[in-house]
């Protein structure tokens, strides 16, 4: 009867880890192309995505053409809060995050950690291809812009 239950336990363990692992690179390729599109380097995200999601992300949800972006002038970072993760039956993961994009606005200079911070919800969907992990949907939408208030 251990044998049985330790080998459930194991059997179990090992199909987190595969899923986990599996998800990593697909997650760290969204990473990678926020990251290049709160930046604004298109040559950066064409690394982690597809040419008709990079040309959609920068052409037509540009950072700069929403109410948050329209304000950045000094980026200070990001942080990443994953909502929901989900694997189709085709393999392609689709992750919900919550994008916190830190900066100055223009005429301030806080140095470290930025002066106001913008968030975004972006749906993304990352695919296996043949050159590893791929986005091939991104979808940024404005939540909200705040300043960050220091003692």
């Amino acid at each position: 009867m251990k044998k049985v239950v330790g080998l459930l336990l194991l059997a179990g363990a090992a199909f987190v880890g595969w899923y986990w692992f599996g998800s990593r690179g697909a997650y760290k390729a969204y990473e990678g192309f926020a990251e290049a599109w709160a930046q604004e380097k298109r040559a950066v995200a064409a690394q982690y995505g597809d040419e008709a999601t990079v040309n959609h992300a920068f052409e037509e949800k540009p950072l700069r053409g929403n109410a948050g972006g329209s304000m950045m002038e000094a980026f200070r970072g990001t942080r990443y809060e994953l909502e929901s993760k989900r694997r189709s039956d085709d393999g392609d993961f689709h992750f919900v995050v919550r994008q916190t994009i830190f900066f100055d606005p223009p005429g301030v200079t806080s140095g470290i950690g930025g002066a106001m911070y913008a968030r975004y919800r972006d749906e993304a969907t990352a695919r296996k291809t043949a050159d590893g992990w791929r986005i091939v949907a991104f979808e940024p939408t404005y939540l909200e812009m705040k300043e960050i208030r220091r003692r």
